[in-house]
């Protein structure tokens, strides 16, 4: 009985926490300004691969309270790895604005410990077509057909491993300065 209510209620937060979907199909992220997160989702991948599309506005454009939390990078979308807290494993996309560019970057957690890269530079509202695929020794993450791979060091949870989605998440110890908007396509 316990379980069928957890699951219930699992159930009605990701019901009430549904996010807009706009004329294009894209579901619509809203992190607030003063916040970190667009929400909480209780949703998992069926497999070790995502694709998807994603668009960011001239939100996405900011400037933070202390200059070297700039090259900070905030998170668009990605899933945890090995069965636990993201904390410990995930892989994400991400981006930070820096120069005067957008810079879509990959960060990864890997033993509590993250690090990050630099991708490519984008455009505010062009479309982009993503994929985050875990292969047994590499992330590899895909952006209009050009290929980064990121280390992957499995610490020996093999086979089927439960993983769970990532969402849109501003900074690491400073807010959103203001609204910030991510747009996603699941394909």
């Amino acid at each position: 009985m316990r379980r069928v209510i957890i699951v219930c209620l699992f159930l009605l937060i990701s019901i009430s926490c549904s996010k807009e979907i706009d004329d294009f199909g894209f579901r619509v992220y809203t992190i607030p300004e003063g916040e970190h997160s667009s929400g909480n989702f209780i949703n998992h991948p069926d497999n070790s691969r995502i694709e998807f599309n994603f668009m960011l506005d001239e939100s996405a454009i900011y400037y933070t309270e202390i200059p070297e939390n700039q090259s900070d990078v905030n998170k668009i979308y990605g899933m945890s790895d090995f069965g636990v807290r993201h904390q410990k494993y995930s892989i994400r996309l991400g981006w930070r604005y820096i120069r005067g560019e957008i810079q879509l970057c990959w960060l990864r957690h890997e033993e509590g410990r993250h690090s990050s890269g630099t991708i490519r530079t984008i455009e505010i509202d062009e479309i982009y077509n993503a994929v985050i695929n875990i292969t047994t020794f590499y992330y590899q993450i895909v952006i209009n057909n050009d290929t980064t791979l990121v280390r992957r060091r499995p610490e020996g949870n093999w086979g089927l491993i439960r993983r769970y989605y990532l969402y849109p998440y501003f900074g690491g110890n400073e807010y959103a300065p203001h609204d910030i908007t991510i747009r996603i396509k699941d394909l």
